[in-house]
């Protein structure tokens, strides 16, 4: 069984259904997103890292700036500006540069509270920002 059939072992099937915040989910999304980023699949990356990010920002809603949130809207943002660089629409550049901008918002709204305003990560991602507007 590969992670991908693996994720759809926990498709709503009949009467059983299964969180899409189940824990077991996201530990196998997880491992998933780390198997398509090592093999370049950045549209499919993108998609597991969108639940990732969904996952945490339930798990973590008690924690109003929680650093994992922060880092993996990071990399969400990565993703969505590299997808904006391998579009052949000027339209689909544009929707993923709103996306990795918007992505990049968040967790540096995060990371100005877990992190010091000086700290590289925040530094990175205010560059970023400054690119994208």
């Amino acid at each position: 069984c590969n992670l991908s059939q693996g994720i759809d072992l926990f498709a709503p099937k009949g009467d059983v259904w299964f969180s899409p915040f189940h824990v077991q989910l996201y530990s196998l999304r997880g491992k998933y997103f780390a198997a398509l980023l090592t093999n370049g699949l950045v549209n499919d990356a993108i998609a597991e890292c969108e639940h990732i990010v969904s996952f945490l920002a339930v798990a973590f809603s008690h924690v109003e700036h929680h650093p994992l949130l922060g880092l993996q809207l990071f990399t969400l943002g990565d993703l969505y500006s590299e997808a904006s660089s391998n579009q052949d629409s000027n339209e689909l550049m544009a929707l993923f540069k709103t996306k990795a901008e918007l992505a990049y918002i968040w967790a540096k709204e995060i990371t100005l509270i877990s992190h010091d305003h000086t700290d590289q990560i925040v530094e990175a991602l205010e560059q970023k920002l400054a690119r994208i507007l």
